[in-house]
């Protein structure tokens, strides 16, 4: 629902707030704190870091990742991009406190970036949005964008998954965006064997793809 247009702006804040509150207590954020340290540690010490986060929503993996970047003493530059004009505003405003992230409307299916233009590209909680062929293809561009690696995190599909997700969603909110998207997500999102297979059409040589708790799924690739 939330890709819908003329959604209710107040019911799409809400579902924002709520995804936020999810990515912080059920793995979102943590998964990806985990898998981009060690990439992290692949950029020269003291060397500025540079961050491309695809469909940011509110900014929250982006806002995380700065707050880290501080505790570490690094320098980091940070673009989020989203299609989305209500995200954009959004997230605007969340990383309002962070001018290390700048936030630009764009559609990730149309990057204009050159290659190995960033050291690392994440997406979070976004491939399961497009369909089969246009997910390859933003693995296949994140793969050709980063220097030496990108994240992804994203959902598991499975029935239990969805039960799960259903019955959060009915427990914990009343906004019917979350209550849809939470079960209707869990039901379009890709499986490990099924973006494995995606991550080879894509080009990708080195790269893992792993289970995580609360039904998430990691992806890692790394550039030697």
């Amino acid at each position: 629902m939330m890709d819908r247009t003329g959604i209710d702006a107040d019911l799409l804040a809400g579902d924002l707030g709520n995804l936020r509150t999810i990515n912080n207590w059920f793995g979102g954020l943590r998964a990806v704190r985990r898998c981009v340290a060690p990439l992290i540690d692949g950029v020269v010490q003291g060397a500025r870091i540079e961050v491309l986060d695809l469909a940011t929503g509110s900014a929250d993996c982006a806002v995380e990742l700065a707050k880290r970047m501080r505790r570490l003493g690094r320098s980091v530059g940070i673009t989020a991009v989203d299609k989305n004009p209500f995200m954009i505003e959004t997230a605007r405003k969340m990383a309002a406190n962070f001018p290390e992230i700048t936030i630009d409307e764009m559609d990730i299916l149309s990057l204009p970036f050159p290659d190995r233009s960033f050291d690392i590209v994440l997406c979070s909680s976004a491939i399961h949005h497009f369909s089969r062929r246009d997910a390859v293809h933003i693995l296949f561009e994140m793969n050709r964008i980063a220097r030496v690696g990108f994240v992804v995190n994203d959902l598991d599909r499975s029935r239990f998954g969805a039960w799960a997700a259903w019955l959060y969603g009915h427990l914990a909110t009343t906004n019917p965006i979350t209550r849809h998207d939470s079960y209707a997500s869990v039901l379009r999102a890709f499986t490990v064997s099924e973006l494995t297979a995606m991550s080879r059409e894509a080009g990708l040589h080195s790269f893992v793809v792993k289970r995580q708790v609360f039904f998430r799924l990691i992806l890692v690739g790394v550039h030697p």
